[in-house]
């Protein structure tokens, strides 16, 4: 027999869930004066015309939401609210001055009932334990929500703003089909998992894995391979098992080209489900799927998608915080972890059934021990500990690979730059716009300020800098040391008096032909395309110059070939071949990899509790991801004669399109 308490809530799907759900709500909500209740994508949106009750009632909603096992959210009735001059009147009298809001960036969704505040000091904004929130909530009826102002201006975080105030009907009316979708009635029920790899198996790039329970499908990732060519770049979405149709929400592990550069193709093709992503990863996402069609165009390509689908995309996107535990389907539930790989980088933990089954999807990871650690690092190590794990799906791109210790690659890059500024030549540095860019800044202004090396310009081209406005933006993510410049030194590590961030054709040929040392960290990271190329064309025939790469270089492109050993490449201009002789320095730097080494995956695994039953191996090419097999099975028997574990786990190497049922 079901029961209405919080355990039975988990048993409960469709119609009875609903009735669950509202007898909860209007038992504690009641004096509130509810006007209507609606599912918002994973939300239950609880519309009042009281709103002095929830202020006065503060614990009853975080309550009602631990009751329900729901994410709430109270909106209030459009009825009660007061007109928006009167309220932007009342919020500019009433907050903390030190807040530092501009008055000229206060914005109103009026479909949502927020009025959206960009502060300073998002803290004195809020008010202590969010008081002036719930005053401004009280007195006008609008809910006040606080967005950082970051030290750098961001044009993307300005448009993904504005995108979302413009299109506020349509996402509400998103989330509504979504809201029905996840709390439908169940139609079968769990009745098995089973994971297809449509990407990023026994090989690096076009990260997409499809878990299918019967009841429902979710897709982790959905990425481009930026080495390859024709059907090689795209993930096998021709597969019998993808279904575009039967997709109920897409959960994306960070915003890298390899895991999101497919996703508004999905929408181009009819999907119009849910994305799933911290707000950091939609921030960058977005980005780089721009950047992806302004590279597509230079190159007199057709783009894979034009702009009207990343606004689908975007409309549909539920941002989700670190552990938050969140509905994505009838019998999924989710929950994001951070995974130290790059900013909103997250591990994915799918909690199936009820209580049935746990997959934890590392996606990109970074582990490393943090006593002792001295290094510029920007970000924490992924998290190791959770409630249950039957299946780890783990990346292996350096399972075969051991990289010299960070501390040390940030003295290898500081002696090659000092050593190229005394000759009079330029440093090129290939970097990922995307954490690459970010650490290698950080570590050459610390540098400089230590007088480890000479005060010699670091020329920024690329995506670089929207990333780095981005990073400002979410400091609380960062690790201490950065975070705490930011918040409370007011200093922002990414720039010094030595940063110059290029953002015209013009500016950067001057780069190029300038004769005084510098420093250039440009986009792309392998040198697939962007202003890393035009750079290297321009300084690669001049021995006095060096190109460092610090980021990994994937199979197919110019950078591996390089690497490799590769002196001599071709381009076409204006239709001409045209050949260029590398006589530069060609350093490779691997310490700065965002990627945990072979040692580091295996004291992930070691860390981890609990611990896995089976382990499968993505993300890695073949040799890495069977030695680091090897290597795990070796460790677990290990625990096992210990008697930390009571049997090794089961470890799987699936190719491309295999399936494995998990349960």
């Amino acid at each position: 027999m079901v029961t209405s308490d919080a355990r039975s809530n988990e048993k409960l799907t469709g119609k009875r869930l609903r009735l669950f759900l509202m007898k909860n709500i209007y038992m504690y909500l009641g004096n509130a004066d509810i006007s209507t209740v609606e599912f918002e994508g994973p939300e239950i949106a609880i519309y009042i015309k009281n709103p002095r009750f929830i202020v006065e009632n503060s614990d009853v909603i975080k309550e009602l939401a631990k009751k329900l096992k729901k994410r709430v959210v109270i909106r209030t009735d459009p009825s009660i609210r007061k007109p928006p001059e009167e309220t932007k009147a009342f919020i500019l009298k009433n907050i903390d001055p030190e807040a530092g809001i501009d008055p000229s960036m206060i914005e109103f969704d009026d479909v949502l009932g927020e009025v959206i505040v960009r502060a300073e000091k998002p803290g004195k904004a809020a008010g202590k334990n969010k008081q002036f929130i719930n005053k401004v909530l009280a007195e006008t009826g609008w809910r006040m929500v606080v967005y950082r102002k970051p030290p750098l201006v961001s044009n993307v975080l300005n448009s993904i703003l504005g995108h979302m105030l413009r299109s506020s009907s349509e996402r509400k009316r998103a989330f509504r089909e979504i809201g029905e979708r996840i709390f439908r009635d169940t139609i079968k029920g769990t009745q098995h998992v089973r994971i297809i790899g449509l990407g990023a198996f026994c090989e690096v790039g076009r990260s997409a894995i499809l878990v299918d329970t019967g009841e429902s499908k979710v897709l982790l990732d959905a990425g481009i391979n930026p080495g390859g060519t024709g059907p090689e770049r795209f993930p096998k979405l021709d597969s019998p098992e993808f279904n575009i149709e039967e997709l109920d929400a897409v959960v994306i592990s960070h915003a890298h080209l390899d895991h999101v550069g497919i996703l508004p193709l999905l929408y181009k093709y009819g999907y119009r489900g849910p994305v799933y992503a911290t707000r950091p990863t939609r921030d960058i996402m977005v980005l780089v799927q721009k950047d992806l069609i302004e590279l597509a165009r230079k190159e007199g390509e057709e783009p894979l998608y034009g702009m009207k689908e990343i606004s689908m995309m975007l409309s549909r996107t539920i941002t989700v915080d670190y552990d938050v535990v969140t509905d994505v389907a009838p019998d999924t539930k989710l929950t994001f972890h951070n995974a130290g790989h790059i900013l909103g980088s997250s591990l994915v933990h799918l909690h199936i059934g009820q209580g049935l089954y746990n997959i934890l999807y590392t996606g990109d990871l970074k582990f490393y021990k943090i006593k002792g650690d001295t290094a510029t690092r920007l970000l924490p190590p992924a998290n190791h500990e959770f409630p249950r794990i039957e299946t780890l799906i783990m990346e292996s791109t350096y399972g075969a690979t051991e990289q010299q210790p960070r501390e040390e690659a940030e003295k290898q890059l500081i002696e090659v730059v000092k050593k190229v500024a005394a000759r009079g030549g330029k440093v090129l540095i290939p970097v990922m716009a995307v954490g690459r860019g970010q650490e290698i800044l950080v570590v050459l202004n610390e540098a400089m300020k230590r007088k480890e090396l000479p005060e010699i310009p670091v020329y920024v081209d690329g995506m670089v800098y929207e990333v780095t406005a981005i990073y400002t933006n979410y400091p609380e993510l960062l690790v201490p040391p950065i975070r705490n410049k930011i918040l409370h030194q007011g200093e922002n590590p990414f720039i010094s008096d030595n940063t110059v961030y290029v953002s015209h054709k013009e500016e950067r040929e001057s780069v190029m032909q300038g004769d005084k040392s510098a420093v250039i960290l440009a986009t792309s990271g392998m040198l697939t395309g962007g202003p890393s190329v035009e750079y290297l064309k321009a300084l690669a025939e001049d021995d006095k110059n060096a190109l460092v790469f610090v980021s990994y270089q994937a199979a197919g492109t110019l950078g591996r070939r390089i690497v490799e050993g590769d002196r001599e490449i071709q381009f076409i201009e204006e239709g001409k071949a045209k050949s260029i002789k590398i006589k530069m320095e060609v350093h490779r730097i691997e310490g700065f990899s965002g990627h945990a080494s072979q040692s580091e995956l295996r004291m992930f695994y070691k860390f981890l509790k609990p611990k896995p039953r089976n382990i499968i191996l993505n993300h890695g090419e073949p040799t890495a991801i069977q030695t680091l097999r090897n290597l795990l099975s070796r460790d677990a028997a290990k625990l096992e004669e210990k008697g930390i574990i009571n049997r090794k786990p089961d470890i799987y190497t699936p190719r491309l399109l295999e399936s494995i049922r998990l349960y």
